[in-house]
């Protein structure tokens, strides 16, 4: 009996710890709305590496979660630009510091929009959703480049749906 107590309390402890390790270095989230499409899904459960931009800034293709506060909502984008990038946009073609982006992930081309210039400032980065047609992101001038102190982290793997389960490209 003593023994089997024993084992119980080290499954739970064990069990405890991984919850407390995994709680602490990553965050789950689910995707609501179609602006991430096709590359993300509504209701699509995402885990989220919280400490990645502790260490490190983002980088362009990363697809961050951020704190819109107006809203008080999260929001998952694409990392277009970072600080002191130029990003134009010229009938729906993203071209960073002079360079056509190759977008293979988007949904389709951005044909909703005006045109836009814009330097990316200094502890800002520019996001745009892989839906162009159908997300609000740094285009628009309520988000506008987004500060990197608002930035939860990256969303690195995806849980559900399962036959979609893995590492998100």
């Amino acid at each position: 009996m003593k023994k089997e107590i024993i084992e119980w309390a080290k499954t739970i402890i064990i069990s405890l710890l991984a919850a407390l390790l995994i709680t602490t270095f990553a965050l789950p989230t689910i995707v609501y709305g179609t602006s991430m499409a096709p590359t993300l899904d509504t209701y699509d459960l995402l885990l989220i590496n919280k400490l990645l931009y502790k260490v490190q800034n983002p980088a362009y293709g990363d697809i961050v979660v951020f704190e819109f506060e107006p809203e008080r909502k999260n929001m998952i984008k694409r990392v277009i630009g970072i600080e002191g990038d130029t990003v134009e946009i010229n009938n729906g073609i993203v071209s960073v510091n002079g360079t056509e982006l190759e977008e293979g992930y988007i949904y389709d081309t951005d044909i909703s929009s005006r045109d836009l210039k814009i330097v990316v400032p200094k502890g800002k980065i520019f996001v745009l959703g892989d839906n162009r047609n159908d997300s609000r992101d740094s285009r628009s001038k309520e988000i506008g480049p987004v500060d990197k102190d608002i930035i939860i982290g990256k969303a690195y793997f995806r849980l559900f749906p399962f036959p979609k389960i893995g590492k998100i490209k």
